[in-house]
């Protein structure tokens, strides 16, 4: 359960600055899943399916070849272009949650690519808020089972 290490070298390497609650939320849980659905990415984690850089850059691949290889069209730029979509977690289905990179990293918003689709959802939220929307019910995305959360979802380390 990575929860602490060098933020400066990370946004450094990814060339952005991460929003304050991310980084509260790995300060607090590091890497994890949520209700056996959904994992947020960690900067820190040593496995790579956690890692945020290594599994947000195979993330962007997949959605770069789909639009190179295959016409697919992404309604959204993709990082590292400014305000583009940066990948911050995954869902069990396959499901990609982005932040949408607009502006500063408080004024990010959240984006979710339903997996094996090109639908995407928009949500005027940051991370947390998602996050805590989706458990509480008041979010509702097309791309979630209506069967998740059904009980308070329980965090669990991974």
């Amino acid at each position: 359960m990575e929860a602490t290490g060098d933020w400066s070298s990370i946004e450094d390497a990814m060339g952005v600055a991460f929003p304050d609650d991310f980084k509260r939320f790995i300060g607090i849980y590091g890497s994890g899943v949520i209700g056996e659905f959904l994992t947020i990415l960690n900067p820190f984690s040593t496995r790579p399916e956690l890692n945020l850089p290594k599994q947000s850059r195979r993330q962007l691949d997949v959605l770069l070849a789909l639009q190179d290889t295959f016409g697919e069209q992404i309604p959204f730029k993709l990082h590292p272009i400014k305000g583009g979509l940066l990948p911050v977690g995954i869902t069990d289905n396959g499901d990609v949650i982005h932040w949408l990179t607009s502006g500063g990293a408080a004024d990010w918003t959240i984006v979710v690519n339903e997996a094996r689709s090109p639908d995407y959802e928009h949500f005027a939220c940051c991370l947390t808020q998602f996050i805590e929307g989706v458990i509480e019910r008041s979010i509702r995305c097309r791309a979630f089972p209506l069967s998740i959360f059904q009980a308070l979802p329980a965090f669990r380390s991974l």
